[in-house]
């Protein structure tokens, strides 16, 4: 369960900060690491379920965090801003 929370608040991140190629060098990463880490504790129809989940979420948190991205900006741009000094 963390791993799909994680998975998709990473891509929430990758959503707001870049754009769509990031995707291909997250999921080799996540790829590598459900492989190292489940490969022991799990059989491999487990381990591609679980494969096919992380990746699922990561890439509906990136279409999350593209989708949010020009209101996201607009909450940072009003919250960042300081007041004006002139008259």
């Amino acid at each position: 369960m963390e791993a799909l929370f994680a998975s998709c608040a990473a891509g929430i991140y990758l959503g707001l900060y870049f754009n769509v190629f990031i995707l291909l060098p997250i999921l080799l990463i996540e790829f590598a690491a459900v492989t190292l880490m489940a490969w022991s504790s799990y059989g491999p129809h487990d381990n591609l379920g679980l494969m096919l989940l992380v990746f699922v979420s990561t890439q509906a948190g990136y279409m999350i965090g593209l989708t949010g991205r020009d209101a996201y900006r607009q909450v940072v741009a009003r919250l960042g801003s300081a007041q004006s000094t002139g008259i």
